[in-house]
């Protein structure tokens, strides 16, 4: 078996088959260096991530592949699943190795990159209706979202545009970063690994004590008004969680109960633990 061990980045990847060609072999798997080297291993090779030769690789990509095809490897590439990387891999050598690969849609792989993208595409939509946001008494307004594939990226240009007039931050409990927009200027925002936990374990919702004063008010009738709209006769809880994934109410306010989460299996989990002070 021969390994191709490389810094798991995108740029890494386009590297790694920059080399495959330039060395005339190619892997049979794609691991980062932290990863366990297998028993069959026959030969290694690691790759060096390099600017040159990732944009080399690009370029050739942008004449092969229409733009929709191109968003469609940034697309697979985000979905984060497992062994994706080697996926995208052995499809951009298909696309250097025969014509118009995008459009083989009977290739396994084509076929797999291009479901990918739908689902991280089906994942950035959904968020974009399930975001709940809080107001801090900074003013800035607060959501926390768990998505399985790594979406927050796709999602800034929509929030942008609904709180144009506004400061906002979104953030991914799942991967332990988040995106402030603040004067029209992105900036990354990253929390204590104890304080990320906590607000995790809270269904994204932030203690009293840094919410704007009417904020608990505003959510408890938001809740109220959830209940009250809701026919009882008419549920359909099948038909709800195809709307709505399970994975997603823990961070629906509507969801959430005073002082305690709702989790997907509709348990209550009970008081919610206070947030860490400071980071």
């Amino acid at each position: 078996m021969r390994v191709f061990y490389y810094d798991a980045s995108f740029e890494g990847l386009l590297s790694a088959v920059f080399d495959a060609y330039t060395r005339r072999e190619f892997p049979d798997a794609l691991l980062s260096p932290a990863d366990a080297s297998p028993l069959l291993r026959t030969a290694a090779h690691t790759v060096k991530t390099s600017e040159e030769k990732s944009d080399r690789v690009w370029r050739a990509l942008k004449k092969k592949l229409s733009g929709e095809a191109l968003e469609e490897l940034r697309l697979a590439w985000l979905s984060e699943e497992k062994e994706s990387d080697a996926l995208i891999f052995r499809y951009i050598c298909k696309v250097f190795d025969s014509l118009r690969a995008e459009t083989d849609l009977a290739d396994a792989h084509v076929f797999a990159v291009h479901r990918l993208a739908k689902r991280v595409v089906c994942e950035k939509n959904r968020l974009t209706g399930f975001a709940r946001f809080q107001k801090t008494r900074q003013g800035v307004y607060f959501a926390a979202i768990a998505p399985r594939h790594n979406v927050l990226p796709l999602l800034l240009g929509h929030f942008a545009d609904r709180f144009a007039d506004q400061d906002w931050i979104v953030y991914d409990t799942q991967r332990f970063y988040g995106v402030l927009r603040s004067r029209g200027a992105f900036t990354q925002v990253c929390l204590s690994l104890e304080r990320a936990e906590a607000l995790r374990s809270q269904g994204g919702r932030l203690e009293a004590s840094l919410l704007e004063e009417g904020e608990a008010l505003f959510q408890a009738l938001w809740r109220t008004y959830f209940t009250a709209a809701a026919i009882i006769e008419r549920e359909n809880p099948r038909q709800q969680r195809r709307c709505m994934p399970a994975r997603y109410w823990p961070y629906l306010t509507e969801l959430q109960k005073e002082g305690a989460v709702v989790t997907r299996d509709c348990k209550v989990v009970g008081a919610l633990p206070q947030t860490p002070q400071g980071d």
